[in-house]
């Protein structure tokens, strides 16, 4: 027998999964509600009949037959459950692997004690910036830095595995950066996100409060900082097969709202069905809803995308076309987008690359010189947005576009 790649290993496994829709990653909010009252939140109504605790476990059991092998929790924030961790011990039961996603302001020294005993797999922290005020900026709750930072410390000391998120927007463009340093001295890992979602009602204005288009691709070049050395030129990434999925949504994974409705995935708002009405099994395999979802593939979007020169490479995503057009299968203009300012990253690293030079930090002169370069990706962006490449793809009114960029 040959050495064992994890890596290409786990990537065929996953891709069996999606071929034969086994379920092995479930992400579930056990509630919407929150103390927080973070500015780019994309819940809008956070009052549900959740499941209760009796209910939360048949839905395990139900997974465990259905070959579901993790389970990330969160919300909301899943703590205000008062029973959320019996629902996270229980899965532990039963040998899932558990994740969890929270602000963590509830993990004091007991509860710390109980996600160490059960052996949660990873918890995941919104930390916005070093800078308490910047941070406490996004959360709109003075004190919450504080207490998330603590709560980092009190995982990692109980040998957790904690990982600080740092989505980018208007309060945090001059510092999301810092986090990485501070992720690092607490024992953490850190993931940052250029892009801000829409809301759960489709409303696209909620991206308003994100970064300017040239701030982002910066926060990209940050994001993939470690291997800024080795990312190709866009020419040579290979296209993805038209009969691909666009992902493993409704297929290798799935997302259970608090009131057990399931949905293909967060972003995907397209119910497949209710777990207080139908098995999971029923709605996994037999649902007229899911059959439909998982007819969409990148060939879906060939007549809406055809002249694109990253067509075999864009970043799909049915769910924010569905919530942008109500069709799975139709163009997201901000999907587009997105695609178009990670193909303007890769060009700038590329140019940076073949400088020698480092990535710049954001509000430098270094960054206002580079990010004003124009790029193949940003010209094509901008004649498709304003029609020039296609009447048809000039961004309608209803969609809230990205600021002016600020003076850096």
């Amino acid at each position: 027998m040959g050495a064992f790649d994890a890596q290409s290993d786990w990537s065929g496994f996953v891709k069996a999964a999606i071929q034969h829709t086994i379920p092995l990653n479930m992400h579930w909010d056990l509630t919407w509600r929150c103390d927080h009252k973070c500015v780019h939140c994309y819940l809008t109504d956070r009052r549900k009949d959740e499941l209760s605790l009796d209910e939360s476990i048949d839905v395990l059991d139900q997974l465990v037959a259905a070959g579901t092998l993790s389970i990330l929790f969160s919300g909301g924030d899943p703590f205000l459950r008062p029973d959320a961790i019996e629902i996270m011990r229980e899965a532990r039961l039963r040998h899932f692997d558990v994740r969890i996603n929270t602000h963590g302001n509830f993990i004091d020294e007991e509860l710390a004690d109980q996600l160490a005993e059960i052996g949660v797999a990873r918890v995941s922290l919104s930390v916005y910036s070093e800078n308490p005020e910047h941070h406490d900026a996004v959360t709109l709750i003075p004190g919450s830095h504080a207490k998330t930072i603590a709560a980092a410390k009190r995982l990692v000391k109980r040998d957790l595995k904690v990982n600080f998120k740092t989505p980018v927007m208007v309060q945090n463009r001059t510092s999301y950066q810092t986090v990485r340093a501070l992720a690092a001295e607490i024992g953490a890992t850190w993931e940052l996100d250029a892009h801000i979602v829409p809301d759960d009602q489709s409303d696209f204005g909620l991206c308003s409060i994100g970064v300017h288009d040239s701030e982002r691709v910066l926060a990209m070049m940050h994001q993939v900082a470690e291997r800024k050395d080795n990312i190709p030129h866009w020419t040579e990434i290979p296209d993805a097969s038209t009969t691909a999925r666009t992902c493993a949504a409704g297929t290798a994974m799935g997302y259970i709202a608090p009131d057990g409705i399931l949905y293909p995935c967060l972003n995907w708002r397209d119910p497949v069905g209710d777990l207080r009405e139908t098995s999971f099994r029923e709605l996994w395999r037999d649902s007229q809803a899911i059959e439909k979802q998982r007819e969409i593939t990148r060939a879906s979007y060939e007549d809406d995308c055809g002249g694109c020169s990253f067509q075999g490479k864009c970043h799909y995503c049915p769910g924010i076309s569905h919530a942008e057009n109500g069709d799975a299968g139709k163009r997201s203009a901000y999907v587009c987008e997105r695609t178009h300012l990670t193909m303007t990253t890769f060009e700038h690293l590329n140019e940076l690359r073949d400088r020698g030079a480092e990535i710049p930090e954001p509000g430098s002169e270094e960054a206002t010189a580079l990010l004003s370069k124009s790029t193949f990706a940003s010209r094509q962006w901008a004649a498709r947005r304003t029609g020039a490449a296609r009447p048809s793809d000039a961004l309608r009114p209803r969609l809230v576009q990205i600021e002016e960029p600020p003076v850096l």
